[in-house]
């Protein structure tokens, strides 16, 4: 498998810092969390953003995601206001040409949240005719989008491996597939197996510990998930994509390279670390 670190943990930290500690530590992989300080759409011009492929490229770094911030920022493809889903398509096209300036194949999306003065139902059928705009984009641009399900702390729709597998079969398009974040998985009650039923299989994952009760993002053996199952089981289906570690809280804020080194190092115990 192919580890990759994220720069949501080094989110007080400079870009560059960021950088640099991925080639300290031998991490060839990284999907880029599209949040302030270092990298947002509206205030980035475009100079700014070659400027960041050519700093990733320059240490021979891959990005093998793009994720632009969409948990607390004001965008909600979901929303019930036609404006404000409106400016909600608009953030992620914008975000959408900017995975492409960076040569990122792959970019990050979530369902939204349906508001709870309506049916989820109609929530549902607001996600997906965004979503369906979104795809259009996508496909000129070959990008695909991986379609993360949300924990049920964060979202009232696609929280499961079946609501991915309905969105996917409703909106059709061969832009969006599915993905894995072990927290989200885990309390759904679900396996690896379960997503790589999905059409088109697994296109990224979020490998992370958490403490099974809420929706924290901790590093490798920091919580009570058992990742190691999760990845034997990855193996098992052939997965060859990322495993990005989303590491997240302010604990691991303060000191992100330790953090990452050591999650880095429980990989290296088990051998399942490739260089491609």
């Amino acid at each position: 498998m192919k580890a990759a670190g994220m720069n949501i943990t080094f989110r007080h930290f400079p870009l560059t810092y960021f950088l640099d500690a991925m080639n300290e530590l031998g991490i060839g992989h990284i999907e880029l969390w599209a949040g302030e300080p270092h990298l947002y759409v509206y205030r980035n011009a475009l100079g700014t953003i070659r400027s960041i492929r050519q700093q990733v490229a320059a240490r021979n770094l891959k990005i093998v995601c793009y994720t632009p911030e969409q948990c607390v920022y004001p965008f909600n493809l979901a929303a019930s206001d036609s404006d404000w889903r409106q400016k909600s398509i608009e953030y992620f096209k914008d975000n959408l040409y900017a995975a492409a300036e960076l040569e990122a194949g792959t970019m990050l999306l979530t369902s939204g949240i349906g508001d709870f003065s309506v049916s989820l139902e109609e929530s549902w059928k607001y996600a997906a005719d965004s979503l369906f705009r979104l795809c259009e984009a996508a496909e000129r641009k070959g990008i695909t989008l991986a379609l993360e399900p949300l924990t049920r702390f964060e979202s009232n729709l696609i929280t499961d491996a079946g609501g991915v597998k309905r969105m996917l079969e409703e909106v059709g398009s061969p832009a969006l597939k599915g993905m894995i974040d072990t927290v989200a998985m885990q309390l759904a009650g679900e396996h690896p197996e379960d997503y790589w039923a999905l059409p088109g299989g697994v296109s990224h994952v979020h490998l992370i510990d958490g403490d099974g009760q809420s929706d924290a993002h901790l590093a490798l053996d920091d919580g009570v998930l058992n990742w190691r199952q999760y990845l034997a089981g990855l193996q098992q289906c052939g997965y060859e994509g990322a495993c990005t570690l989303e590491i997240m809280g302010y604990a691991y804020y303060r000191n992100p390279k330790d953090t990452m080194k050591q999650s880095i190092g429980k990989l290296q115990e088990l051998g399942v670390l490739s260089s491609g």
